[in-house]
């Protein structure tokens, strides 16, 4: 069944896989909203670093945000995770770009806290395509090499 250009606009997250990481719980309930009513799955949200490997572990996740501090911990055990098992992620969070733990992400998608609705699923529908380009990409080329 084809979606009409309406029906995707409206949905531009639907069924994508979305892990949230976020220790503030009034945030964590407006993530997980806002991502629901666009189409995602929500996986967690979880509001700790143990909370989270575990979930980067056992749950497919296509995307992750990540708030950078939770509580006195930065997120980077996480952030290490994901990009090890090749899930892209995102910062949501307060901190400044002046943030040391950013240093290790300086190419990844940083939101400041707060934003707009438009912004955070702009940011993640982003990483989606890219993610998914660059899968298609990958399995283009390992097509190309089982061609004679």
């Amino acid at each position: 069944m084809k979606h009409s250009d309406e029906t995707r606009n409206a949905l531009p997250l639907r069924g994508a896989r979305v892990l949230v990481v976020e220790d503030e719980f009034i945030i964590m309930l407006e993530l997980t909203s806002l991502l629901e009513d666009r189409g995602a799955e929500v996986v967690g949200p979880v509001a700790g670093i143990q909370e989270a490997l575990a979930a980067v572990q056992a749950e497919t996740i296509d995307l992750a945000i990540l708030d950078l501090r939770l509580g006195d911990s930065g997120i980077t055990p996480v952030a290490r995770e994901l990009s090890r098992k090749g899930i892209p992620f995102m910062f949501y969070t307060g901190q400044t770009k002046a943030d040391p733990l950013l240093a290790e992400w300086s190419g990844c998608k940083v939101v400041a806290k707060p934003a707009e609705p438009a912004v955070i699923v702009a940011a993640v529908a982003g990483l989606l395509n890219q993610a998914r380009d660059m899968r298609a990409q990958d399995e283009a080329d390992n097509h190309r090499l089982v061609l004679p």
